[in-house]
């Protein structure tokens, strides 16, 4: 594998982590199933990967299809991923600390579900800004069997990661802190709202309203 192939796949994994936010979405697990028991929390989490997973493969497998159905150009697409995206990074950043909800009731298994669907897998994890990127990768036209590959592969990364993470929700509250896990969104944050201009960018140039500029 190449260089530019590796640098290819890295940029498409670490857009999908940005996206899924594993530091910013721990609290918002806690204050979802912190107060039940840890094997119901462990159940509503693995439900909501599940379900999270799916959401995300349908899109990858059918996004570039919708897009060709309704007539949207990838340029123009684009520029609707970065405006999504820079309203993301913006509730990131201008976000406060959350915190956690006050011990509840032992749920039953439909609750269970209902909680895995909303509000973990959507819009927290499988959310909007996930699945415009997945779109907009998928509906490029450098779109190719590698690309596809590369999305699947960091599709299961980051899920995994994401699981990971909520999984040790209650120790990551503990070694970084409220504070710490509040200024590592801002940073995602900020990296997320420079990718959002470059969409935007990437999307005007696509439609030949600006010439692309070489980097520096």
């Amino acid at each position: 594998m190449t260089k530019e192939l590796i640098y290819d796949f890295l940029k498409i994994l670490f857009t999908f982590i940005m996206l899924l936010d594993p530091i910013g979405n721990t609290p918002a697990f806690l204050a979802v199933a912190g107060g039940y028991e840890r094997k119901t929390q462990l159940r509503i989490l693995k439900h909501a990967i599940a379900i999270a997973g799916v959401v995300l493969l349908i899109f990858a497998l059918g996004g570039r299809f919708i897009l060709i159905f309704f007539g949207i150009t990838p340029g123009a697409f684009y520029i609707a991923g970065g405006i999504i995206f820079f309203k993301i990074a913006l509730e990131m950043i201008n976000s406060k600390p959350r915190s956690r909800h006050a011990p509840q009731s032992t749920l039953n298994p439909d609750e269970t579900r209902i909680i895995a669907v909303f509000p973990l897998a959507f819009p927290l994890i499988a959310g909007p800004g996930m699945i415009t990127t997945i779109m907009v990768y998928t509906a490029s036209p450098e779109f190719s069997l590698r690309v596809f590959i590369y999305v699947l592969i960091a599709i299961v990364i980051g899920l995994f990661i994401e699981y990971m993470f909520m999984r040790s929700a209650t120790k990551l509250m503990k070694l970084l802190g409220r504070t710490g896990m509040f200024v590592m969104e801002k940073i995602v944050g900020l990296i997320l709202a420079g990718l959002s201009v470059q969409l935007v960018y990437d999307g005007l140039v696509k439609l030949e309203i600006l010439k692309e500029i070489s980097a520096v």
